[in-house]
């Protein structure tokens, strides 16, 4: 967060000023995202650790401040498996343990729970096809449905990033297909363990948001992995995705030595590619990440030129009418202290939401 100096800070908002005014011109003439029947409620989360973040409350101003300003209605926690075998329920197992997970229903919070496998290596992923799996799930469920007697909706983001898990990468091929058709019906399977104790609960796949910027077609890459997953994704409550550029829109990107499009723009593409299955969607977890960095190693100034654009209302009208109304944000700990006025441009993204919910009285 730190290797970038102010000049390119000033000169990023200069760039992102000028997209802004691009996409005033580009939606000229449509109406105004606060028009009753077209706006949804939005619903925001914050991660990554809930007991961590809850602690910092009292004892933190910096987090307190960050807590007020987002308004989070869910916190997110992730199952985690790093050997292939094994999910990480550790944490839940101390948090239902000690009561913690019933005190964040009963301040009224809800969960988000994100699972992911270890990518350093690939191929990776069996974990997410397993009767172990599933069996996780379940004892999760249980912990959650003790926690939460009222029933409130909770959000299941799964196996993330699953795109990338298999060799060759981003691809549904000869080679590929035969893990991804597992894996599709493990995780119809986990729907069912899920809803059977939790039957409000918000079941969805989640795609690594980068998946939509690219195609290969005679490959079976990016796009056009998309369709062979129609009919899971159609199964499900809907469809989430991560987005985790590091860069704003604009700025020169060494990797496909291109101006990047930047997380609003990756985030519309999904919304786009992704409501012609289900038209319920959620950014299941957002951050500008560095990967050498992580956690809490992402670009502060990319988190505030991002939410510029995404408080356009011309920008919200349009994932909104996508099915676009959950987004949850990946560590908490980017935004503490407000660096790049990064938790201001996070405010103000909420109150732009709050006032169209206002609006609609």
């Amino acid at each position: 967060m730190n290797r970038y100096s102010r000049r390119q800070y000033l000169q990023g908002l200069f760039a992102t000023s000028m997209l802004l005014t691009f996409c005033d011109r580009r939606f000229a003439g449509k109406e105004p995202v606060l028009q009753a029947g077209n706006a949804t409620r939005w619903h925001l989360g914050v991660g990554a650790d809930p007991a961590q973040l809850i602690g910092e409350i009292k004892a933190n101003p910096a987090v307190r401040e960050l807590v007020q300003a987002w308004s989070p209605d869910f916190l997110t926690g992730w199952l985690n498996c790093v050997n292939g075998k094994q999910g990480d329920l550790s944490f839940w197992r101390i948090w239902h343990r000690q009561g913690l997970l019933s005190a964040w229903f009963s301040a009224g919070y809800s969960l988000q729970v994100i699972t992911w496998e270890d990518d350093t290596k690939l191929p990776t992923g069996d974990y997410h096809i397993s009767q172990q799996y599933l069996e996780d799930l379940e004892e999760l469920a249980g912990y959650i449905r003790k926690a939460n007697p009222k029933g409130r909706q909770t959000y299941w983001t799964l196996a993330t990033e699953f795109s990338y898990w298999r060799v060759p990468a981003d691809t549904y091929n000869a080679q590929t297909e035969k893990y991804y058709e597992k894996l599709m019906q493990n995780l119809l399977q986990a729907r069912a363990v899920i809803k059977r104790q939790l039957p409000s609960a918000w079941v969805a796949p989640s795609w690594g948001g980068w998946i939509v910027t690219f195609d290969f077609p005679a490959k079976g890459s990016g796009r056009s992995m998309i369709p062979p997953f129609a009919q899971m994704m159609q199964q499900m409550d809907g469809v989430a995705f991560q987005s985790m550029r590091p860069r704003p829109a604009g700025e020169f990107n060494p990797e496909i030595q291109r101006p990047d499009p930047g997380n609003p723009e990756q985030i519309r593409q999904c919304c786009e590619i992704f409501s012609k299955y289900r038209k319920s969607l959620m950014v299941s977890h957002y951050e500008p990440s560095i990967k050498e960095f992580h956690p809490n190693g992402g670009r502060a100034d990319t988190v505030t030129r991002d939410f510029a654009i995404m408080a356009q209302p011309s920008w919200l009208k349009i994932v909104s009418d996508m099915g676009l109304d959950k987004f949850s944000l990946m560590h908490y700990g980017l935004y503490k202290n407000n660096p790049y006025n990064a938790l201001d441009a996070a405010k103000t993204f909420k109150g732009v939401i709050q006032e169209g919910e206002w609006a609609l009285g």
